[in-house]
């Protein structure tokens, strides 16, 4: 049983390491977010629950049965005089149910407004849900690219601290053979640890990287994570106008700013529905006693049916109905002009990325041809230090712009990446259909 045991925990710990050693792609952790996060989750929820409303205001244009019951002790009968004679015309107590059928026949349109106004609502509510698509989508390729230059931030650290254990090695044995004076080895010493302590603060970058990642995903903060490296590919973008068209068919802001001027426009509608009269049909079906039930009624008809029609017509408030049809309408025009400076601001969002993007290539082949360099650079101080005719010094120069060089690559690519992702944002795209 105890091998048994033994097994079975060994195959769950091989099984766990295995998964969490699997490399997750971008597509990936964009699927596991879209689908698992908790602030989506949410507005799912309320997209459902307008929905919901939407289908609750269609039902107003359908009949309506609904009961009512009173019952009444009176001190005193009601009484009628007649040639002197007291003739009681109730008892001293009175119970009446009544089940009251209602047909809104017309509203003055208002029904079929308020049903269409709380469809805009429910559209309204989808809009958001794509808003929050589109953010959380790019919150995620932003942790993903993030961690992708935390982790070679850290490899580049480790790397000079290995280069640099390597020229304090030698710079070591030059001293012992009486090649160099013992503050050279000392200046090597104080670069080892300071690469040291850069490579603990990279770690710890990378750490934070990987809990905000997590999050994203909605998991434990410390939950492993390995995900794919795609730094070093560069995304092919197209010609500006064609984004500026496509942001502004598919941003959410466009269509929540077209849904509130259709409200406005339904509003204005809604309020020239007052103008009208009502019109309700109606039944009732009555039962009246003198007891809690309405059993008995020896003063009059137990029980009895009626079927009306009821008009209800404003014919003067003060100007009232106008200025509310007056606020209505302008209520539209300022949708209107709202929804023109919504398009300006979002055509410079879009301006504003792709320049940035454009920034970013440019950055990244300044980065490449000065790490080009800076590698020449070190290569030929360190052959220069070991040949006798440099210093100390002059590797240490050469390793420290080596090692900024490289990380300036890596926030080069980085930053390109970051740059598409928030083209993509601007306009309104989860994914390049590229």
């Amino acid at each position: 049983m105890k091998k048994l045991l033994v097994v079975i925990v060994g195959l769950f710990c091989l099984i766990n390491t295995s998964w969490a050693s699997e490399e997750l792609t971008l597509k990936d952790c964009l699927k596991q977010a879209l689908s698992e996060n908790p602030q989506l989750s949410s507005i799912k929820v309320r997209v459902k629950a307008a929905e919901e409303l939407a289908q609750a205001a269609r039902k107003e244009k359908w009949p309506t049965l609904s009961a009512r019951y009173h019952f009444l002790h009176m001190r005193d009968q009601q009484k009628v005089v007649i040639l002197g004679m007291d003739i009681p015309l109730s008892a001293h107590e009175k119970s009446e149910f009544d089940l009251l059928w209602n047909f809104p026949v017309f509203h003055g349109f208002s029904l079929r407004v308020k049903e269409r106004l709380k469809e805009l609502d429910a559209d309204l509510a989808s809009v958001a849900y794509e808003r929050a698509l589109l953010t959380l989508s790019f919150q995620v390729k932003k942790a993903y690219y993030d961690l992708l230059k935390a982790e070679r931030g850290l490899k580049e650290a480790q790397k000079s601290v290995e280069r640099l254990k390597a020229h304090l090695k030698t710079a070591k044995a030059f001293y012992e053979q009486g090649l160099i004076a013992k503050h050279q080895v000392l200046e090597a010493e104080v670069a080892v640890a300071q690469a040291e302590h850069t490579q603990i603060v990279a770690q710890n970058l990378v750490e934070i990287a990987k809990g905000r990642l997590n999050i994203l995903l909605n998991r434990k903060v410390t939950a492993p994570i390995e995900i794919q490296d795609n730094l070093d590919k560069v995304p092919l973008v197209e010609k500006y106008k064609k984004y500026v068209e496509e942001a502004l068919k598919k941003r959410p802001e466009i269509k929540a700013a077209k849904i509130a001027i259709d409200k406005a426009k339904e509003n204005v509608r809604l309020a020239k529905s007052a103008y009208y009269p009502w019109v309700d049909v109606q039944g009732i079906y009555q039962k009246q006693g003198t007891d809690l039930l309405a059993t008995r009624n020896p003063y009059g008809d137990r029980e009895n049916i009626f079927f009306g029609v009821e008009v209800k017509w404003l014919l003067w408030d003060w100007g009232k109905r106008k200025r509310e049809v007056s606020a209505a309408r302008a209520q539209v025009y300022s949708e209107e002009a709202a929804m023109k400076d919504i398009e300006n601001q979002i055509s410079l969002e879009v301006r504003a990325a792709y320049l940035d993007f454009e920034a970013a290539k440019k950055r990244l082949k300044v980065a490449e041809e000065a790490l080009k360099s800076a590698e020449e650079n070190y290569r030929l101080n360190k052959a220069r230090f070991k040949e006798g005719l440099g210093t100390t010094t002059d590797v240490l120069d050469a390793e420290a712009f080596l090692t900024s060089a490289q990380v300036r690559r890596i926030q080069a690519l980085a930053d390109l990446k970051i740059a598409y992702a928030k083209l993509l944002y601007a306009t309104g795209l989860i994914e390049s259909k590229n």
